[in-house]
């Protein structure tokens, strides 16, 4: 039986690579220098959901993301630890101590030397890949705080609050967001919220006794 050109066709696009599996962990979004992210692929391992996919982390955080890595003091695969903590990023786009990593980073003395480690580029992914998870969004809005990007900030504070709303730690650093936007009597409530929720930390509440709001 001969075949048409047009089912030839339909055979030769089902078989294509592209077709059978498209990236399920694409780079997203821009960096904030206006550059296209753009990073590895996981390959043969991953990517896989920080949350829901436990059993896969000890293959990466035992060789890779090992303390000295998580705390940028030096690589277990070079004397780069930013670059054991991609490989981790790479194959878990929501690690969340990962993310942490890449935002000090990107917030010390190196970030001018950084490269493709962009934080806001790894945490756009981690969005796109698991937008159900909020503390990537929780640390998106800390990292934009601390560059002074307070309404986007906010923005992913309150995307994260929406599933997460008894977080302690995204109450108190959404309050001091606020805080630092001039909304003081909202800030009042979240840090009145995460003090209720077991935070102990007293910078927030300092600082809205220092202006009057502390009630």
């Amino acid at each position: 039986m001969m075949l048409s050109f047009r089912t030839i066709f339909l055979v030769i696009v089902a078989m294509s690579p592209a077709s059978v599996a498209a990236d399920p962990a694409p780079w997203v979004g821009m960096s904030f220098g206006g550059v296209t992210c753009k990073g590895g692929s996981a390959g043969n391992f991953g990517p896989y959901d920080y949350v829901t996919d436990k059993e896969k982390l000890p293959v990466v955080e035992r060789r890779h993301f090992t303390p000295q890595v998580e705390q940028l003091v030096k690589g277990e695969s070079t004397l780069d630890p930013m670059r054991d903590v991609n490989y981790t990023l790479v194959r878990f786009p929501n690690h969340h101590r990962a993310l942490y990593s890449a935002v000090r980073f990107s917030l010390g003395e190196a970030s001018n030397s950084k490269g493709n480690y962009s934080a806001e580029c790894y945490l756009q992914r981690a969005i796109n890949f698991s937008p159900s998870d909020p503390v990537p969004h929780m640390l998106f809005g800390l990292y934009l705080h601390r560059m002074g990007k307070l309404d986007q900030s906010l923005k992913h504070y309150r995307v994260a609050e929406k599933m997460a709303p008894n977080d302690a730690n995204l109450l108190y650093n959404f309050g001091l967001a606020l805080f630092d936007s001039g909304n003081f009597s909202e800030s009042y409530e979240y840090a009145k919220r995460a003090y209720d929720s077991g935070m102990d930390f007293p910078a927030l509440k300092r600082k809205l006794q220092q202006a009057g709001y502390w009630k």
